[in-house]
């Protein structure tokens, strides 16, 4: 299936997003012709398509895949030695790939859609009729919503710009002061989500299917509702994102796939045109090469460098039974770890289940001398990407929002509502999905004599502890290498904090609780201040 492929509009979008190397000087100042440009309604069209660019890095470094590590408990400070800082809570905030890019790559993307914004907004209905207008306006106000959101996650109060900059020298329009965090939601994120909801299509063609839509719209105005305590608002807007059609793919480990890109469960995704540089699969995956065999799946054979789950993560996946390793089940076989394990383990690792086809065609069965990760024993399966036609082109998508993330914030959501009849539905969705595999491939995961009843039993619910435990337990399996969904988890249940200085072994420091404003902000903006003492000025 074609992808929504931006490097068609290359042209165009360079004309679109300008030159925006400063951080709140972000305006393309001087590169639009405004009276050549937003002239036809084509015009429309491209500005809309021009806001996704800056998500195909959202951090703006080759590193995607930073944010997702030691903080959160799922990787091993065995690996990745670029992020150890961050294990330990000890990253330099003048100096980090992490906190700048970000905060860069958010406004340089927010700079793009007010841009645009104003510009489609401005366009007369002689040029474009109102329905189609709005459905544009609706794509970049969706992302501009994105990108602020996803500042507030990190780094809390931020500036909040609206409208563009049409001077950049002047200081009293371009230095702003930080914004609470709960206005920054309710002011800009929530109004520009409910437009996008209203008038972005329930589907594109399957050209660009990567393009925001009404289900997109509703899925944020869930999570950023859950975010903000509004549970009612945010159980209506699940309810909508429900109406939308999506369903679950039978096999959990193909989410990440490259050919399961256009899956009905993926609510919104960024894609990868040919040509595009990101790195970020690199580092997940097994021996690559296997000689006159052929290669497996590309890693990083020129550093060393990969990611490796940690002990914990791997202890965390429960015995096919339903039940922790702490408790000793009957069926967990310390010597063989992976057998009659919740079948999302063996999507998540490699394990001597899994068949290998190498770009040669021959057919293995995985074998544990490839195995990379000597720490701690495992192999990341989810997130590489085979090589299928032996190209090193392929990208993965960057899934954002898929259909399981819908159903436990709506199980979040009812649960703090107390009602733990509904709590246990929406979890037992995401659930359940994993034991119809299991049974559906009962010689793989189920041992002889355990019932099918017995496969994963749901949750029993009955207070909000119960209904937190069970979504965090479906929530750290099912999304395990996606953005940073652990991270803003573990921030919104109050628990980073706690799982990070495990992690980490170091005594917790309430600076650590949102990433430092960047240095180079502050030093060209006397209007913000650092948001914690604790990092200086």
């Amino acid at each position: 299936m074609k992808k929504f492929n931006i490097v068609v509009f290359i042209l165009f979008i360079s004309i679109l997003t300008g030159c925006m190397d400063d951080f709140l000087e972000r305006n393309p100042y001087g590169t639009i012709d405004e009276n050549t440009f937003f002239t036809k309604a084509e015009h429309a069209d491209l500005a809309a398509m021009a806001c996704y660019k800056n998500l195909q890095k959202l951090n703006g470094h080759w590193a995607d895949a930073q944010l997702e590590l030691g903080m959160t408990g799922d990787f091993s400070s065995a690996g990745f030695k670029d992020a150890q800082p961050f294990y330990v809570g000890s990253f330099n905030p003048n100096e980090s790939n992490v906190v700048k890019g970000i905060w860069k790559r958010a406004y340089e993307g927010i700079a793009v859609c007010n841009n645009n914004i104003a510009g489609v907004t401005n366009m007369d209905e002689s040029i474009i009729d109102a329905e189609d207008k709005n459905q544009y306006l609706a794509e970049m106000r969706f992302i501009r919503a994105f990108w602020y959101f996803r500042l507030v996650q990190f780094y809390g109060d931020v500036p909040l710009r609206l409208e563009p900059v049409t001077d950049p020298t002047n200081d009293d329009v371009v230095q702003m002061a930080a914004t609470s965090k709960e206005k920054v939601l309710t002011d800009l994120v929530i109004p520009d989500l409910t437009f996008a909801a209203k008038n972005l299509p329930e589907k594109w063609n399957d050209a660009y299917y990567n393009r925001a839509t009404v289900g997109a719209a509703e899925a944020y105005l869930l999570e950023v509702n859950v975010y903000l305590g509004n549970y009612d608002e945010a159980i209506t807007a699940g309810q909508e994102v429900l109406k939308q059609g999506y369903s679950l793919i039978e096999n959990p480990g193909n989410v990440l796939r490259v050919d399961y890109e256009a899956s009905p469960e993926i609510i919104f995704s960024v894609a990868f045109g040919n040509g595009v540089e990101t790195y970020r699969e690199y580092y997940f995956g097994t021996k690559e090469d296997l000689g006159e065999d052929g290669r497996i799946m590309r890693g990083d054979t020129y550093s060393g460098d990969y990611f490796y789950p940690s002990e914990e993560f791997v202890d965390f996946f429960q015995t096919i039974d339903g039940k922790s390793v702490e408790e000793g089940s009957e069926y967990y076989d310390e010597n063989v770890t992976w057998k009659n394990r919740d079948p999302r383990f063996d999507c998540t690792f490699f394990t001597e289940m899994d068949e290998i086809t190498t770009t040669t065609g021959e057919v293995f069965q995985w074998n544990p001398e490839w195995l990379v990760n000597k720490p701690t024993g495992f192999d990341i399966q989810k997130r590489g990407v085979w090589y299928g036609d032996n190209t090193w082109n392929k990208r993965t998508d960057i899934h954002l929002m898929r259909l399981p993330r819908v159903y436990l914030l709506m199980a979040e959501a009812y649960a703090q509502k107390n009602d733990f009849v509904n709590a246990a539905k929406y979890v037992e969705q995401v659930r359940s999905r994993a034991r119809r595999f299991a049974l559906d491939n009962s010689s793989k995961y189920v041992p002889e004599g355990l019932a099918p009843e017995q496969v994963l039993p749901a949750p029993a619910i009955a207070s909000v502890e119960d209904a937190m435990a069970a979504i965090n337990y479906e929530a750290r399996v099912e999304f395990f290498a996606e953005d940073c969904i652990r991270y803003f988890d573990l921030k919104r249940w109050g628990k980073l904090s706690e799982e990070w200085s495990r992690v980490g072994n170091f005594l917790w420091n309430d600076k650590l609780y949102n990433l430092p404003i960047p240095s180079d902000e502050l030093n060209a903006n006397e209007k913000i201040t650092q948001n914690h003492t604790g990092w200086g000025n």
